[in-house]
C-alpha cells in the first residue's frame, strides 16, 4: 500500500513541478561537449527530486516510519545540496566540485558517527566510521554520474531497492520513483537534477550499510560503479596518451554514440542491474 501510495503522490506532484519549472523558466542546460542528440534537452524542467522525495517523505511519515528514519536525514542533506547546485546551474554557474566534495563529507561523517551506533562491520568503530563515510561519498558521486539518460537512474535504483521491500523507507522511496518515472521515461518531460541523484546515491549508501549488506553494495550497484570508473579511467588515460579511450565518459555516453538509443540503453543496465540484485540477494538469503 505505501508502494501505490506514493507512487499516486509522485505522480501528482511532479506533474505540478513540472507546471512550475515551466513558468518560471527554470530548465536543465545541456553541456555543449556532450552527445549533440542531447542538445535538443535544453530547457526542460529539471530538479524533480524535489518532487518525488517530497511524495516519499510524506507517505513515509504517515505510514509510521521505520527504524532508519535517521537516514532521511542524510537523504534530505544530500538533496538540498544537489537542489543548491541545479539552482545554481540554471541560474549562473553550479558549485565547484571541490564544494560540493567539502558538504558531501561533512553530512556524510554526521550520518556515519550515528550509523557506527546502529551496526559495526570491523572491531574498530573509527575505521568503520572512515568506511562509511567514504561510501555515502562514493555512492552519491556515482549515481549523480549515472543520471545522464532519460529514466536510466530511477530505473536502476528502483531495482536495486527490490531485496529492501520489507521496510516502509524502500517501498515509499521505490512507489515515488515509479511515479517520477512516468514524466522521466524516454523521451523525458522533466529530470531529477542533482537533487535527487545526490539524495539516491545516499539512500542506497544508508540502506546497505544499516542492514548489514554493505560488501554487496558493488556488485548490486554495478551499472554506478562501471559509470563513475569510466570517468576515472577516460581522464587518466587521455592525460597519459592525449587520446580517449571511450568515446564519451560516462559509459552511457560510450554507447550512445556506439549506435545505442537511450532507451536500449536503459532497459540493458536496468536489465545487468536486475541480475546483479537477484544474485546479491540470493547470495546473501533474500535480506531486506
Amino acid at each position: 500500500m505505501n508502494v501505490l501510495a506514493a507512487a499516486l503522490l509522485s505522480w501528482f506532484l511532479t506533474g505540478i513541478w513540472i507546471t512550475l519549472m515551466q513558468a518560471l523558466g527554470l530548465g536543465k542546460r545541456v553541456r555543449a561537449e556532450g552527445p549533440q542528440s542531447h542538445q535538443s534537452k535544453a530547457g526542460t524542467p529539471s530538479m524533480g527530486g524535489v518532487a518525488f522525495l517530497l511524495a516519499a517523505a510524506v507517505v513515509y511519515a504517515l505510514a509510521g516510519g521505520d527504524r532508519w528514519a535517521g537516514l532521511w536525514l542524510l537523504v534530505l542533506g544530500m538533496a538540498l545540496l544537489g537542489l543548491a547546485d541545479d539552482l545554481a546551474g540554471s541560474l549562473r554557474r553550479p558549485l565547484r566540485a571541490r564544494e560540493k566534495l567539502a558538504v558531501q563529507a561533512l553530512m556524510s561523517l554526521v550520518f556515519a558517527l550515528w550509523a557506527v551506533r546502529q551496526v559495526q562491520y570491523t572491531p574498530y568503530p573509527l575505521l568503520d566510521v572512515l568506511l562509511f563515510t567514504l561510501v555515502v561519498i562514493a555512492a552519491c558521486n556515482a549515481f549523480n554520474f549515472t543520471d545522464g539518460v532519460d529514466g536510466l537512474l530511477a530505473s536502476i535504483t528502483a531495482v536495486i531497492l527490490l531485496p529492501f521491500l520489507g521496510l516502509p523507507l524502500a517501498q515509499t522511496n521505490l512507489g515515488a520513483l515509479l511515479g517520477f518515472l512516468w514524466y522521466n521515461a524516454p523521451r523525458a518531460t522533466v529530470f531529477m537534477g542533482d537533487t535527487g541523484s545526490m539524495a539516491l546515491g545516499a539512500l542506497v549508501a544508508g540502506l546497505f550499510i544499516l542492514e548489514g549488506r554493505l560488501f554487496w553494495l558493488p556488485l548490486v550497484a554495478l551499472v554506478p560503479v562501471l559509470e563513475v570508473l569510466s570517468v576515472v579511467v577516460q581522464v587518466a588515460y587521455f592525460r597519459r596518451t592525449g587520446r580517449r579511450l571511450l568515446k564519451m565518459s560516462p559509459l552511457h555516453h560510450h554507447f550512445e554514440l556506439s549506435g545505442w538509443s537511450e532507451a536500449k540503453v536503459v532497459f540493458r543496465f536496468t536489465g545487468l542491474t536486475a541480475l546483479c540484485t537477484a544474485l546479491a540477494a540470493h547470495l546473501w538469503g533474500g535480506g531486506g
